[in-house]
């Protein structure tokens, strides 16, 4: 029989406050339960704080309310006859929306064929010298007197007819032959087109629709009806940016505001974290046993 040395003998020995029990075989079982419940609880309560922490980090408040988080968006600009001067305003908003947001862009100007005038991924703020082209007055001496805009370099490019498959397919190509995987067109367009190119439109519309690297944002530039259920066959109507969405906010105009969609994922590990939480003390509290009244004398 192997006993212990004659100095760890002399040790004074810790002994542990525990309640006798004359049947705790009755118990082990439960014991065994009890641990392995709290065991679990753990292991629950560290992997939901590390999904809580991960999707924490993971919000990406957005600039501009109507472009998806992280994107590269190419701009398209309608400068076809049809698009009248009363449009001009909206153009010059969407304009200083993004380059307040200074977000990255590309742009690209079409009417029956289509020009790339900026790279995708060029600053937002590089947008701002095309402002005057669309601001009346800001053209210096070289504003019409009868529209009071200043006479755009390509005006005198593009012909009289539309082809928006052109725009579309331009900015689709661009987005590709940079590799951009999360890419959005933002259309600028009053809608209509060339009889002959609608085919090549819905055509455009399905394919990009089928993308799933690039998104499709619509401004409408005062639509007539027919035009604007054309398109709504091919875009959700959650793709089309409303008036009011373009306006940019706070006292400057370059001031920023970031917005972020409710981040619901957060929210639900979040809620699973606070039951894992409540779970834990029912299952796992100590327990305290009341204290024995003492008779009164």
């Amino acid at each position: 029989m192997v006993t212990a040395p004659e100095w760890a003998q002399r040790l004074p020995r810790r002994r542990r406050g525990a309640i006798p029990l004359s049947d705790a075989d009755a118990v082990r079982f439960a014991l065994r339960r009890t641990t392995l419940v709290r065991l679990a609880l753990a292991g629950l309560l560290v992997t939901l704080g590390a999904v809580a922490v991960w999707r924490a980090a993971a919000l990406n408040p957005r600039p501009v309310s109507f472009l998806p988080a992280s994107t590269t968006s190419v701009v398209v600009i309608d400068q076809s006859k049809s698009v009248y001067i009363t449009a001009y305003k909206r153009i010059a908003l969407l304009l200083r929306k993004l380059a307040a947001a200074d977000v990255p862009v590309g742009l690209v100007a079409f009417s029956d064929t289509a020009y790339e005038l900026l790279p995708p991924g060029a600053r937002g703020s590089e947008l701002k010298p095309l402002l005057r082209f669309y601001t009346p007055g800001n053209g210096g001496s070289n504003v019409d007197p009868e529209t009071l805009y200043a006479a755009n370099p390509w005006q005198d490019v593009f012909s009289g007819g539309t082809k928006i498959s052109s725009g579309l397919d331009m900015a689709e190509s661009l987005l590709h032959r940079d590799h951009i995987h999360n890419g959005t067109i933002l259309l600028a367009s009053d809608l209509e087109t060339a009889g002959e190119d609608e085919p090549s439109l819905a055509q455009s519309l399905v394919r990009i629709e089928r993308d799933k690297g690039v998104h499709l944002k619509i401004v409408p530039l005062f639509p007539v009806e027919d035009d604007q259920l054309f398109f709504e066959r091919f875009v959700p109507k959650r793709d089309f940016v409303k008036p009011s969405e373009l306006h940019v906010t706070g006292p400057t105009q370059a001031r920023r505001r970031l917005i972020a969609g409710t981040p619901w994922p957060l929210l639900v590990v979040g809620g699973l974290l606070l039951l894992a939480l409540a779970a834990n003390e029912l299952a796992c509290g100590r327990l305290h046993l009341p204290r024995p009244r003492t008779e009164e004398a």
